[in-house]
C-alpha cells in the first residue's frame, strides 16, 4: 500500500503552501485507487485543499488540532476514488494568524 507522509510541515500567518506532493512518486497515480488524506495540527486553524487533475476533492476543509500525533484512525480528513493518471496537489492554509503551527499529513493510495 503506497503511502506518503510529510512531517511538520510548519505554517505561519495567512500562508498557503505549495503542493506537498509535488515531485513525489504519487504526485501521478499510476492506477484506479482510492486516496485517503489524513491531517493534524498543533493549533486551530489549519484548512486542506486537495486536487485530483482540476477537480477539487477537498474544499478548505479544516483538518483537527489536536495535536502532533497521526493517527490514521482518528484523523482522517476525507477519501475518494481517483483513476490511473490522475495528478494529485495538496495545499494547507492557514486562517487562524496565529504563530507556527506544527502540521502532520499522511496520504495513502489503495489500488482498486
Amino acid at each position: 500500500m503506497p503511502s506518503h507522509t510529510t512531517n511538520s510541515v510548519n505554517l505561519t500567518a495567512s500562508v498557503k503552501t505549495a503542493n506537498l506532493l509535488a515531485g513525489d512518486i504519487l504526485e501521478f497515480i499510476p492506477y484506479n485507487a482510492v486516496v485517503k488524506v489524513y491531517g493534524v495540527s498543533s493549533a486551530i486553524g489549519v484548512n486542506m485543499i486537495v486536487m485530483a487533475d482540476s477537480d477539487v476533492a477537498v474544499d478548505d476543509k479544516e483538518i483537527p488540532f489536536v495535536g502532533t500525533t497521526l493517527s490514521k484512525s482518528d484523523h482522517l480528513v476525507d477519501s475518494f476514488m481517483v483513476r490511473a493518471g490522475t495528478r494529485l496537489a495538496v495545499f494547507l492554509r492557514e486562517t487562524a494568524a496565529a504563530g507556527t503551527i506544527d502540521v502532520y499529513t499522511h496520504i495513502e493510495v489503495i489500488p482498486l
